[in-house]
């Protein structure tokens, strides 16, 4: 143990085999460091008994930092005298340029500075130019030229963290009045690049967010481009609506048409007769909406039941304070229909704003279900976008009140588009008279949400 931690000792200072080999100028006072050497790894000796030689590793070994211990010059250590005080800290000696390496460089091998194994090589054909033979260094060299070639290799793993810490793109609210005139993209095409990975490392591996954060419990509703699941949030113990498009959207024109439904949201805010929205995400490029989960929407089964007018006047109301409070914000929905009309402990709430809008016209308009649009919009005539939700509600009480879905072509499906209402029996004619203007051909003629 004791010659161990000499040795050790030995060459933090510098004194390594090949400075064995040269001749000090003084005798005496090598015998003094020898003297000095010893006392130290008696002491050291008596406080580290139990330390196996395998646990003492240096740290300039450990850490591959530079030996700064070793003198300028090894011969002055001749006169080295321990037991004097403010010695400056000897510089470690810089590297000399042997021949060897001059003549790689100059042959075309370029050693780049942040490579590490460039300096590993250099540092391989200096060593074999003072104790290897000829043959060892020409392998060297061959051994160098191949590390040059080898690509790194990045991990999945790291692979996954960028693209989890890399936001999606910053894109404008079409729907908020004070929204920037131009995109902000602090990362360009960086996050189009990591999107294409996204199938790749969310999988059932703990990085979705999806199945990190959510329980999934059962499928309570499906659309043309999407499904709605019933879900319970882990963190919270409470239960929520989430909704994902059914296939990936690869393109980012196809991202930023979905996003428009939960920009549509997020400007709206909060009303008691609109679904509530929480957040959203991208994941496998696919967009997740969490929503306010709801009891039943007013064409599930379970609900499909005759509606007093009573209550069809109270689902009237409530889907009416929506459509103010939406059209006041400049939006219209365009897809007012008993599957888009959701209750909740007695409350009529007005979701899915996929096919939302700016009264405007300044975004792109995609009609809704055609068994509740008005003529207008099918002539695609834009003129009155909020008076064409009047229309779709209308026509939604009406097949509320009717008690059947109402027909897709035929002469029932001209004759609502021309304001044509066949009486119904047990029912108020000024309940009639409000249905029969809010289907008037005339989009001018239809009364406003705050009107109803």
């Amino acid at each position: 143990m004791k010659g161990t931690l000499a040795r050790h000792f030995q060459v933090q200072l510098g004194y390594s085999s090949s400075i064995q080999n040269q001749s000090f100028s003084s005798t005496s006072s090598s015998s003094r460091l020898q003297n000095h050497l010893e006392s130290v790894s008696q002491d050291a000796t008596l406080s580290a008994a139990d330390v196996d030689d395998k646990d003492l590793i240096l740290t300039q070994d450990f850490f591959c930092t530079p030996d700064y211990i070793t003198p300028v010059n090894q011969n002055s250590m001749s006169g080295f005298d321990c037991n004097r005080e403010n010695i400056p800290c000897p510089k470690s000696p810089e590297k000399l340029n042997t021949v060897k390496s001059k003549k790689l460089r100059q042959d075309g091998f370029l050693v780049n500075p942040l490579d590490p194994t460039s300096y590993d090589y250099q540092d391989t054909v200096d060593l074999a130019k003072d104790s290897f033979s000829t043959d060892e260094v020409q392998l060297t060299k061959t051994i160098g030229y191949t590390t040059q070639k080898t690509h790194n290799y990045v991990p999945q793993s790291a692979v996954a963290l960028r693209c989890r810490v890399m936001p999606p793109p910053c894109i404008k609210n079409p729907y908020q009045k004070d929204a920037s005139e131009m995109d902000i993209d602090r990362f360009g095409n960086q996050w189009a690049k990591c999107a294409g990975l996204f199938p790749v490392i969310t999988g059932g591996d703990g990085l979705s967010r999806y199945y990190t954060d959510f329980h999934e419990i059962e499928q309570i509703g499906a659309g043309n481009f999407s499904h709605v699941f019933k879900v319970l949030k882990r963190i919270d113990g409470c239960f929520y609506a989430v909704k994902h498009s059914k296939r990936q959207l690869h393109h980012d024109a196809e991202r930023r048409k979905a996003l428009l439904e939960v920009q549509a949201l997020a400007a709206l805010g909060s009303h008691e007769n609109i679904v509530g929205y929480y957040s959203s995400w991208f994941e496998n490029e696919q967009l997740y909406i969490q929503m306010e989960l709801c009891d039943h929407s007013l064409s599930d089964k379970k609900a499909s039941q005759f509606f007093a007018e009573g209550e069809v006047l109270k689902a009237l109301h409530q889907i009416a304070q929506a459509l103010q409070f939406i059209h006041e914000k400049g939006i219209a929905h365009l897809d007012v229909k008993p599957d888009n009309i959701y209750v909740k402990n007695g409350v009529y709430k007005l979701g899915d704003f996929g096919r939302a809008t700016l009264l405007n016209k300044s975004l792109p308009i995609e009609e809704g279900d055609a068994r509740y649009m008005p003529q207008e919009i099918l002539n695609e005539d834009y003129d009155h976008l909020d008076k064409v939700d009047i229309f779709s509600l209308g026509a939604t009480m009406y097949e509320l009140i009717k008690g059947s879905p109402l027909s897709e072509s035929g002469p029932q499906f001209l004759n609502l588009r021309d304001g044509k209402l066949p009486l119904l029996p047990g029912h108020s004619l000024q309940f009639q008279n409000l249905l029969k203007v809010m289907v008037d051909p005339d989009p001018v003629q239809r009364p406003s949400a705050k009107e109803l």
